[in-house]
């Protein structure tokens, strides 16, 4: 994780917003980069410590804690926006017709489905916290049919919340700067973690409870 600050530190030196906006928003469309180290390292290099970093050399960018969560925000609305439509256009026509598309399956598509229309708001809002649901989410949304009107809302919601939140942990981490970034990366594994145990947790109780009704009929 330290090597991976020192490197976008040295990427923003050169290019500036361009890499943080351009490295938010892949990650966001569904390719696997680290889109929140990106913002951590730029939140930083607004701080006035951050500012001193980048003076060292001439003609290197100056970040404002402003810009930085402004570019974040429009680079993951468009990102996840993007990631949505993938889902609608080429993986929710194929499922439709009883196609499989990459691992998913028809009986996935429907339990998709069931989970967005229920679930689909707060996830969308809260998956860009979590390591690997940030990539994912906006996909998956796509692919479910949720109706893209309250998929925006809670995308905008939730990227502004990310950004500034994301932001302000860098601005305000200072000599810290790695070991608050190896933490922020931890978490949200120990999150993702949490979740799929809890969900595996869930299914096991839901099969044990139809199990046991069908014993009790015989």
């Amino acid at each position: 994780m330290e090597e991976l600050v020192k490197r976008f530190a040295e990427w923003y030196k050169e290019y500036g917003y361009p890499v943080l906006f351009f490295g938010v928003m892949l990650e966001n469309a569904g390719i696997p980069v680290p889109g929140e180290t990106a913002v951590f390292v730029a939140g930083f290099l607004a701080s006035e410590q951050g500012n001193r970093f980048v003076a060292e050399e001439h003609g290197a960018y100056r970040f404002t804690l402003a810009w930085v969560i402004v570019v974040t925000f429009l680079a993951a609305t468009l990102g996840d926006n993007i990631g949505y439509w993938l889902g609608r256009r080429f993986a929710r026509p194929r499922l439709q017709v009883s196609r499989r598309f990459l691992f998913l399956t028809p009986r996935a598509l429907e339990r998709m489905e069931s989970y967005f229309h229920r679930f689909g708001t707060w996830t969308i809002f809260f998956a860009r916290f979590i390591t690997g649901l940030r990539v994912f989410g906006a996909m998956a949304a796509g692919t479910a049919g949720m109706p893209w009107g309250r998929f925006f809302l809670a995308n905008a919601a939730g990227a502004c919340t990310w950004a500034t939140v994301i932001s302000l942990i860098g601005y305000y981490s200072g000599e810290y700067l790695p070991t608050v970034a190896k933490w922020l990366g931890r978490s949200g594994m120990i999150i993702l973690a949490g979740i799929i145990v809890a969900a595996a947790l869930f299914y096991f109780w839901r099969r044990w409870k139809a199990d046991s009704k069908v014993m009790s009929e015989k």
